[in-house]
């Protein structure tokens, strides 16, 4: 570092661990008291110390530079008179060696090289090296520590279980077959149970009915009632659906439920089959709005999902992108997080805003739900990172910038 008028106006402070103070200290001429100040004097004598002392380790290794480079040069001056082999002895090197050769301590082949050079023997004891070390062993050892070093990962795996048996339920077979469904079915579950989010919006009003979900999507391992999250979530890939506007039912079925009751479903025409997936990258299409392909594919009649039923089945399938201005603002009043009540005058920590601070649109909910998502996702995502996504955006209490809000269509 350069530094300008040193010495007008400037002032240098150095900062040390205490082994290198205790060096620094050890180095003064009639030493000094562990309190007594240190001098800049006391410091440039210690660097100057330390310069010559790695000059003394490392002069063995350039010696040893040197003497390769003059048997390399005499081998090239030789190989002009068209002596392959001297040019091949004198740049190969043997790869390997016995340990009695790469331990043994002799003075043998590096003191006697070193002899053969007079002005490079001269040179070493001028700067006070009276004895060389063996460079190929230093390098074998320091080898042989750094391998010392490696470490292994161990990989800690989940426990194994045992895989639920698929079943389709009589119930599921009478929804298909009739487009209506009796109720209440211990079978058919409200498909937010998981995150404990179904009670609250199904007795609020503009939330209700949510999607729901059946036994087999919800039971992937055996002895697991379907109520709580598990390691093993089934990802949302199918969806039954009957009725229009704020009467339809939506169902998210597993992929053997929508294989047994295709046939079914082709035949009576009473619910149709929905294929669906979340959107995890931006330039990813949208299947939110479930029209993308469904079977039976009615152009008379076309139907789309609800609004507050989108938006439910994307917080669960684990949706990273927004595809409207809308949906962002939706999700952000239904989990009441501060970008809905920006006036709010007391936010928790994970950006959730207590009834009592509310000053918008209300949320079904009294308590945060950011946590138990986080950890759906998490689950959906198996250790891929999503903070950069919208909804980690928005679950890290950051509301989306205006860059990103210009980007997303209103």
């Amino acid at each position: 570092m350069r530094m300008r008028q040193l010495g007008k106006g400037h002032s240098v402070m150095f900062f040390a661990p205490g082994e290198v103070d205790s060096r620094i200290r050890s180095l003064i001429p009639g030493g000094t008291a562990p309190g007594n100040r240190i001098r800049v004097l006391d410091i440039l004598r210690w660097a100057m110390h330390e310069t010559c002392q790695d000059i003394r380790h490392n002069l063995p290794h350039w010696a040893q530079q040197g003497l390769d480079y003059q048997k390399r040069l005499v081998a090239y001056e030789t190989h002009r008179s068209k002596k392959w082999e001297v040019l091949r002895d004198a740049w190969l090197q043997p790869e390997s060696q016995t340990l009695e050769e790469m331990y043994t301590p002799t003075r043998g082949t590096r003191d006697l090289e070193i002899d053969s050079e007079p002005s490079l023997r001269e040179r070493m004891e001028r700067l006070g090296v009276t004895k060389l070390v063996d460079v190929k062993m230093a390098e074998e050892q320091e080898r042989e520590v750094n391998h010392e070093l490696e470490l292994e990962r161990q990989v800690e795996r989940l426990p194994k279980l045992i895989p639920a048996q698929h079943i389709v339920r009589p119930v599921i077979r009478e929804f298909v077959a009739t487009g209506e469904l009796p109720r209440p079915s211990r079978y058919i579950k409200s498909l937010l149970a998981p995150v404990y989010m179904a009670d609250e919006l199904d007795s609020t009003i503009g939330w209700s009915p949510s999607p729901l979900a059946t036994e087999d999507f919800t039971t992937t391992v055996l002895h697991s009632s379907g109520d709580d999250l598990t390691d093993y979530p089934r990802p949302v890939n199918w969806v039954l659906s009957s009725g229009s506007g704020k009467d339809s039912i939506v169902i998210a079925i597993s992929p053997y439920e929508a294989n047994e009751l295709l046939p079914i479903i082709r035949k009576g025409k009473k619910v149709r089959l929905h294929i669906y997936a979340p959107r995890v990258t931006s330039s990813m299409t949208s299947f939110s709005d479930l029209t993308f392909y469904s079977i039976p594919d009615s152009q008379e009649e076309p139907w789309s999902t609800p609004v507050h039923i989108r938006t439910e089945l994307n917080l669960f399938a684990g949706q990273l992108y927004f595809d409207s201005r809308e949906d962002y603002e939706r999700v952000c009043v239904l989990l009441a997080l501060t970008m809905a009540h920006p006036k709010a005058e007391f936010v928790e920590v994970d950006g959730f805003v207590p009834p009592r601070y509310r000053t918008g649109e209300n949320s079904p909910f009294e308590k945060s739900k950011i946590l138990i998502l986080k950890t759906l996702i998490g689950l959906r995502r198996k250790g891929m990172g999503y903070s950069r996504t919208h909804m980690g955006q928005i679950l890290n209490a950051s509301p989306l910038s205006k860059e990103t809000l210009s980007v997303i269509r209103p």
